[in-house]
């Protein structure tokens, strides 16, 4: 409580920052892992609208709306866990040849956009549901109102299509 204009300060800009590449973790020698607090400051910096969170999320409204909307740009096959081991909080703990293991990431897994834009309407739903009980629409509805408000009604055509899909199973 001592330096809150610090933190607030390092919310507004110090924390956008970050690459959150957690390789902070990998060099200290204490094994903390400033990534993770700078996660948690974003995490509340969104949750309470901070103009820096908005500022920072602008330019993706784009890229939600289609992740939201249309699912994962990523498919399954294009991704291989062991190759990019050193992504994410556990980079400490990566002793794999990563270089080699990046490079064995077949080509033609490159070329599955279809596979990767089609999800499964009960999958939207099921996300959409997901998304709602944890409160990230509700984050989402305080920094951008009009792209919450479109991918509300996004979310209400496919769960009416889900509902009558669901009817014409009964009826066959």
């Amino acid at each position: 409580t001592e330096n809150l204009e610090g933190i607030y300060d390092a919310m507004q800009e110090k924390i956008w920052s970050c690459a959150q590449c957690y390789t902070c973790a990998a060099r200290c020698p204490f094994g903390n892992s400033p990534g993770g607090l700078v996660m948690l400051m974003r995490e509340t910096a969104i949750k309470h609208g901070m103009e820096s969170a908005k500022n920072v999320l602008r330019p993706f409204s784009r890229v939600m709306l289609k992740l939201i909307s249309t699912g994962n740009q990523l498919s399954p096959d294009m991704i291989t866990p062991d190759g990019f081991a050193d992504w994410g909080p556990n980079v400490a703990k990566v002793d794999a040849p990563l270089e080699l293991l990046r490079k064995a990431i077949p080509m033609p897994t490159l070329h599955t956009t279809k596979t990767a834009w089609e999800v499964n309407l009960k999958t939207s739903v099921e996300l959409y549901t997901i998304w709602e009980e944890t409160g990230v629409l509700d984050s989402l509805e305080t920094i951008d109102e009009n792209l919450f408000d479109v991918i509300q009604d996004i979310m209400d055509e496919k769960r009416d299509d889900y509902e009558d899909w669901l009817d014409e199973q009964d009826n066959d």
